[in-house]
């Protein structure tokens, strides 16, 4: 009897010990971090869904060196798993922040969730010698860097080619091609290149293949990576007097419905910002700090770039951060980033593209390392490395690329297919010469985990009156429902060079243009075949509870809604390029058991989730694993 009393305790023991046995997966600022910002804010995440009760502002102390002791507010995410502290009061500048997390959070499970500790750093405030020697570099140079006005740069003029270019409805538009392309009207925008910066009109739009207006938005700033997102608004960069302040939403008329920021101080690059049906959103962004480079030839105060990529929820909580200096170092530059004692800035990473891939995690571009890497997006850690041409560390074969490799690459994502597609921008193919490079997509198949990348199409220009088509900095590659692939040149080498082509599966060029002024560039060019519709935002209040579950899931999904006056309801299911999937229409009856969506016939990977009922809109995501 006493033998079997001490099994039941023992049992029990274990029991409870392993109901307070939950640990944190993500917790940021990471231990011992330096350089964060005076507006910091904190993020703790289990991995397990949090019991909302449990998050209370006494769980976190906060206690700056000079500071002293700051209050802060706690809030679980709109994810359920991750809890938010807000500060009440900024930081001091290069005070050390200790934390401690008390015992008490726990899971909807009931596990406890265990305390933990840990302190970071606040940078120090740059010199008003800094702030004008960045501003001046800010001022004089684009976003990657190039020089504004160089004579040296672009200074050879391409004729354009001997064919009938046929004016447009838009005025800067010069149409070259125009045999029969796939589907869909063009977004773009329209920069002034850097040499020489002759326009003073530019802008953002929208036209159609034979370059007939649909919308067309001149601006002194706004514009840059106009597209439609994943949540099916217009987005674009924001700039006010060449500095990146925030991200427009427009609607389906092109009313600017409201300007997003990035939270800790932080404002968003042009590269990509990914904004989701569920309101989550995704920001690349540049922080130029202060470093000490005296140990790597460099200045012992030289501004140096740092890449971020932020996370938001719904209600605009940071839930995750990354950041390129706690992972890579000022070394990893490729051979022609060159940093030298006399350098104002240094930009060794670059970070231009993110791709939230199939499984949940982060494929993200850094053209200045010539490397492409995944991100774990639970808790920050890189998953694989895979670097081109001048790339110092290297974690795959790369095979049949004509290259041998890519370099300073733009806009790398993955298609339906399963492949990846990039814009290779080629600097590196021949670096003493690059009047022999070539920019290309390029597609390959990426074998995560026997680490090779098979080239298995790539797409080469015709030369232009004798000149290569070579762009070195921004372009995108984006293949196209029918199997027909848009590309947009970037910023090309030359002045008069195409600034976009589309070309079909047989690589014949079927639509080409290039702004009349031959200095204008866009970004990225974009195509799709896009139907206007409510969004989001007119979602009607007290009717948005929208349950999708499991999810992730392995194709079998329950859907649960609350709309009280509904006769029908259509669910539909849209892939990362905008085609619909899957559609369904039923009869809908308040409060009946949960409808079931069979998407088992559907690939692994990201989805977006409408459903309609009446002049009720709601979307979410869907991930099939």
């Amino acid at each position: 009897m006493k033998k079997t009393i001490l099994l039941i305790t023992l049992a029990c023991c274990c029991f409870l010990l392993q109901k307070a046995s939950a640990q944190f997966e993500y917790v940021y600022p990471k231990n011992h971090s330096t350089n964060e910002f005076p507006n910091t804010h904190l993020i703790l995440r289990n991995g397990e869904a949090i019991d909302a009760q449990s998050v209370t502002d006494d769980k976190v102390e906060l206690t700056g060196s000079k500071s002293g002791k700051v209050s802060a507010k706690a809030v679980l995410s709109t994810d359920g798993k991750t809890v938010c502290i807000t500060p009440a009061a900024a930081f001091a500048y290069t005070e050390t922040v200790s934390v401690k997390v008390n015992y008490g959070l726990r899971t909807v499970s009931g596990k406890i969730i265990k305390g933990t500790s840990f302190d970071f750093s606040i940078r120090r405030e740059m010199t008003d010698q800094e702030k004008n020697q960045l501003q001046e570099y800010l001022d004089t140079h684009d976003d990657d860097g190039n020089l504004i006005n160089d004579p040296n740069q672009q200074s050879t003029y391409v004729p354009a080619p001997q064919v009938s270019a046929r004016s447009t409805a838009l005025p800067f538009i010069l149409i070259f091609t125009n045999n029969n392309p796939a589907p869909g009207r063009i977004f773009f925008n329209r920069n002034s290149g850097t040499t020489p910066q002759t326009s003073a009109e530019i802008g953002y739009g929208i036209m159609e293949s034979n370059g007939d207006s649909v919308f067309n938005q001149t601006s002194s700033g706004d514009g840059i990576n106009f597209h439609v997102n994943y949540n099916g608004y217009l987005t674009a960069l924001r700039q006010i007097n060449g500095i990146d302040t925030g991200i427009i939403v427009l609607d389906s008329s092109y009313n600017e419905l409201e300007e997003v920021h990035c939270a800790n101080g932080l404002e968003p690059s042009q590269h990509e910002q990914l904004f989701f049906p569920d309101g989550t959103k995704w920001f690349s962004i540049y922080d130029w700090v202060s470093m000490n480079l005296s140990g790597n030839g460099g200045g012992d105060a030289t501004p140096v770039n740092i890449c971020w990529i932020q996370e938001l929820d719904a209600n605009g909580n940071v839930i995750f951060i990354w950041r390129s200096d706690q992972y890579f170092t000022v070394t990893d530059a490729a051979p022609d980033i060159l940093l030298t004692i006399n350098a104002t800035t240094y930009d060794p990473w670059h970070l231009n593209s993110m791709y939230l891939d199939n499984d949940g995690n982060m494929i993200a571009s850094f053209r200045n390392m010539d490397r492409v890497v995944k991100i774990n997006t639970t808790n920050g850690t890189i998953m694989w490395q895979w670097g081109g041409l001048g790339s110092t560390f290297n974690e795959f074969v790369t095979t049949n690329d004509p290259n041998g490799g890519f370099s300073h690459e733009h806009h790398v994502h993955r298609i339906e297919n399963g492949h990846i597609l990039m814009f290779d921008n080629g600097n590196l193919q021949d670096p003493v010469n690059n009047l022999n490079n070539k920019s290309q997509p390029k597609e390959y198949i990426l074998d995560e985990v026997n680490h090779t990348a098979n080239c298995v199409w790539y797409y080469t220009h015709p030369q232009v009156n004798g000149f290569n088509m070579f762009t070195k900095n921004q372009g995108s590659a984006i293949r196209l429902p029918n199997g027909n692939t848009i590309i947009g040149y970037g910023l090309p080498n030359k002045q008069g060079l195409p600034n976009g082509a589309e070309i079909d599966v047989n690589k014949n060029i079927v639509w080409e243009f290039r702004f009349k002024d031959s200095t204008q560039y866009s970004y990225r060019v974009y195509k799709t075949e896009w139907n206007p519709v409510t969004g989001i935002a007119n979602i009607k209040k007290g009717v948005q509870n929208l349950e999708v579950f499991p999810n992730p899931n392995n194709g079998m999904v329950q859907i649960k809604t609350e709309i009280p006056s509904a006769s029908n309801i259509t669910y539909t299911v849209l892939n990362t390029l905008g085609q619909v999937v899957f559609t369904r229409t039923e009869n809908y009856h308040f409060q009946s058991s949960p409808a079931t969506l069979d998407l088992t016939g559907l690939r692994k990977g990201f989805y977006i989730l409408k459903v309609s009922a009446g002049d009720v809109k709601m979307a979410g995501n869907v991930m099939i694993q």
